[in-house]
C-alpha cells in the first residue's frame, strides 16, 4: 500500500513538473516573441550622459533628457569625458504597419529648458542609422542634420523644424531607407542652471 502511495505522488509531481516546464517554455516564446516584434517597429535607443552627473545628484539622470516627463530634469554637473555633454537616440523614421515600414511624418523637435536662466545649448541633430543588432553591440554611422545654438533667454521652449523626404520600405529591407533621429548637445557652463527637463519629438 505505501508503494502505491509513493508511486501516485512521484507521478503527480512529475505531471507538476511537466506542465512546468511546457509553461514556462510557453512563456518564454511568446516574451521573447512579443519583445521581437517590438524591436522590429521601434528598436532599443541609447540615451549617454558623458558627464555622468548623476554622481553628483542622482536625480540627473540621462533617460530623463527624453522620457516625455517635465517633472523630471538633466543638469550637467560635471565636465564631459566627451566631446559632447549627452547623446540620445530619439524614435525611428519609420512604424511598422501591416508589414511595411511608413515615413512618420515627424515635423520637429522641442527642447524644453528648467527655466530662462539656461544658458545656450549647442545641439546637433543627427540621421543615425539604424542597425538591426542589439544595442550593446551597433556601431551605426550618423549622419548630421542640422547644427545649432539655442538660445533659451527669451522662451524655456526652443524648436528645431525637419523636413525629410522618405519612402515606404518592405518589412524585409529594414533598415535600409530607415533611420533614427539622435542629438549630441553640450553646454559650455556647468552647473544647475545647465538644466534640461526634456527633449520630444513632434508630429
Amino acid at each position: 500500500m505505501d508503494f502505491l502511495k509513493l508511486n501516485t505522488v512521484s507521478k503527480i509531481w512529475a505531471l507538476v513538473f511537466v506542465a512546468g516546464l511546457v509553461f514556462s517554455n510557453y512563456y518564454l516564446y511568446s516574451t521573447t516573441n512579443s519583445k521581437l516584434e517590438s524591436y522590429k517597429s521601434e528598436p532599443p535607443f541609447l540615451r549617454f550622459d558623458f558627464t555622468d552627473s548623476y554622481l553628483v545628484d542622482r536625480s540627473s539622470q540621462a533617460p530623463y533628457l527624453a522620457d516625455g516627463n517635465l517633472d523630471t530634469e538633466w543638469r550637467k554637473l560635471r565636465p564631459s569625458s566627451m566631446k559632447v555633454d549627452f547623446d540620445l537616440e530619439l524614435r525611428l523614421s519609420h512604424r511598422l504597419k501591416s508589414g511595411i515600414y511608413v515615413p512618420t511624418n515627424w515635423k520637429g523637435l522641442n527642447i524644453i529648458a528648467c527655466s530662462k536662466n539656461t544658458p545656450p545649448l549647442s545641439l546637433k541633430v543627427l540621421e543615425r542609422e539604424a542597425i538591426n543588432v542589439d544595442k550593446e553591440s551597433r556601431l551605426p554611422d550618423d549622419t548630421e542634420y542640422s547644427s545649432i545654438i539655442l538660445d533659451f533667454s527669451k522662451s524655456e521652449i526652443a524648436t528645431i523644424y525637419l523636413k525629410k523626404d522618405a519612402s515606404s520600405v518592405p518589412q524585409k529591407e529594414y533598415p535600409n531607407g530607415i533611420w533614427i533621429w539622435a542629438v549630441q548637445g553640450i553646454f559650455e557652463n556647468i552647473g544647475p542652471d545647465s538644466c534640461i527637463k526634456d527633449i520630444q519629438l513632434f508630429e
